[in-house]
């Protein structure tokens, strides 16, 4: 699923409403340094976990634009589906 806002990229852990979190979640939390390729264009990017409110929020309905069944997953789920943004490296 591709969710970009601006140079970014909104990264949802939603492993489809599951109760454990996708085994990329881990990996991103441990190091965040990150290649993303999108058509034909790679970059390297910086991940970090979205743990304000209100960007969350900004973020989460960004995602849930792109890909609406993000909502139902989070219904399926008693856990908080980690958002996460990709930002190129510096």
């Amino acid at each position: 699923m591709r969710v970009k806002v601006d140079d970014a990229y909104v990264l949802i852990g939603s492993m489809g409403g599951q109760p454990k979190n996708p085994a990329w979640v881990y990996n991103l939390r441990a190091d965040g340094a990150v290649e993303i390729r999108d058509a034909e264009a790679t970059g390297a990017y910086s991940v970090r976990e979205i743990m304000d409110e209100d960007e969350r929020r900004a973020l989460w309905d960004a995602a849930v634009e792109a890909y609406p069944p993000y909502t139902e997953y989070q219904a399926k789920t008693t856990r908080k589906i980690p958002v996460f943004l990709a930002e190129p490296a510096a």
